[in-house]
């Protein structure tokens, strides 16, 4: 966004193609983040300042014509130092927000790839027709934004259909009234929703699990493209997150499955939490925003190894459920995710802990300690519990590969 030249005492910001289409909606209240009350606008420092000082900013096209006022503004800085302005909106001119790109055109709303069907029944339409890929998240089966955008853009490649991507957090089961609405804010004729749960993406998403021929249910080059999405699952990125408190047996159990993943074929990479405390998460203490900060990093490299088709296991105690929530989030954008936890009662690890940590804690010594001094969430959503005082090591583990077998992650092969 950058600033517009104008005599107005508030400062004038022009909005890219995506924040225009994004607050085009907000202002008909069809809102793009759920429970959001507020428009939001990337702005860049100067721009900042002044919207600081006035409490108030105009939005403005490309042309610099002035198509919203924005009052009650408070600046907020994200990631990468990218600031933000919050605040809300009221057009200058309703009937200003009507775009060429979606005046009188079909509106499809695109939540998953299209398939051969699709694409013929589009061709065969009369005028214009925008497919609308929402960009704001993963599509309802987990395709990244920039997939789903990609796998479409190969459907229509050479054909008068074009992609518009905007930021829409569109609800599924959305009732007829949504859809009506975002198409009178576009000003488009109609609009349609492909159905996520059309019983042929749903038999080709499933072919993608398995080593053989996908059906011939879309174009080649979408399958191309989901084929590199969503590998086979026997060469499909893991990450396997193994939490629990200390001494439950999370590093033997990391360091035996990942032996045997070895041993069965699959590249695999160990971040157990002591190594990786030395090394990539040198200097962080053990207060919350450090322990949450280690577990971030781990699952960062760890989807990395995922992205590559490599098996990631994780071995720290990760005790806080934002922060496994965020290991997943990741995995999941690159590949499959599994959570363990190692549930070993507190009084079992006490008694095992050779180095003392535990006593130490009790007495003060060791402050936010996991366990004594400092929570440890108990996960509801892992996959697959292990309580190593009634199991023992090989029998964990054997039930933790069969798991990994029977998910189809591994073939077939020996107990550990």
């Amino acid at each position: 966004m950058t600033t517009a030249g104008s005599g107005a005492d508030l400062p004038v910001v022009v909005a890219t193609d995506q924040e225009l289409a994004a607050l085009k909606m907000e202002l008909r209240g069809i809102r793009l983040r759920p429970g959001a009350d507020t428009v939001e606008l990337t702005v860049t420092a100067h721009e900042a300042e002044q919207a600081a000082q006035t409490g108030s900013l105009i939005v403005a096209d490309e042309e610099g014509h002035p198509l919203a006022t924005v009052t009650a503004v408070r600046i907020e800085t994200g990631a990468a130092g990218t600031l933000t302005a919050r605040g809300t909106a009221r057009p200058t001119d309703p009937d200003a927000w009507i775009g060429p790109d979606t005046r009188g055109a079909r509106l499809v709303i695109a939540h998953r790839p299209l398939l051969l069907s699709d694409t013929e029944e589009l061709r065969a339409e009369r005028g214009s027709t925008v497919v609308i890929v929402p960009t704001a998240g993963p599509s309802p089966d987990g395709l990244p934004a920039a997939v789903l955008e990609g796998v479409i853009r190969a459907a229509l490649d050479g054909t008068a259909v074009r992609v518009l991507p905007l930021e829409i957090a569109w609800q599924l089961g959305a009732p007829a009234d949504q859809a009506a609405a975002l198409a009178e804010t576009l000003g488009a004729a109609s609009v349609a929703v492909l159905d996520p749960a059309d019983p042929g993406w749903t038999r080709l998403l499933a072919a993608l699990d398995d080593e053989g021929p996908a059906p011939a249910l879309a174009a080649e080059a979408v399958l191309t493209g989901l084929r590199r999405w969503r590998s086979p699952l026997a060469r499909r990125g893991l990450v396997v997150l193994f939490t629990g408190l200390s001494g439950s047996g999370k590093s033997t159990l990391a360091q035996g499955l990942t032996r045997w993943l070895a041993d069965n074929g699959r590249s695999v990479s160990l971040l157990d939490g002591d190594r990786v405390r030395r090394l990539l998460s040198a200097g962080l203490g053990f207060d919350r925003a450090s322990r949450d900060l280690n577990v971030r990093r781990i699952g960062f490299v760890a989807a990395e190894v995922a992205r590559h088709g490599g098996v990631a296991v994780c071995a720290p105690i990760a005790p806080y459920a934002e922060s496994r929530a965020a290991v997943r989030a990741l995995a999941a954008e690159v590949g499959d995710f599994v959570l363990v936890h190692v549930s070993t009662p507190l009084e079992e690890c006490e008694r095992r802990d050779v180095k003392g940590l535990y006593a130490r804690a009790r007495t003060g010594e060791l402050p936010s300690f996991t366990g004594i001094s400092d929570p440890y969430e108990v996960p509801g959503d892992a996959d697959v519990t292990l309580d190593t005082s009634r199991l023992s090591e090989h029998d964990a583990l054997a039930r933790l590969t069969g798991f990994l077998r029977a998910r189809g992650w591994i073939g077939g092969a020996a107990n550990p």
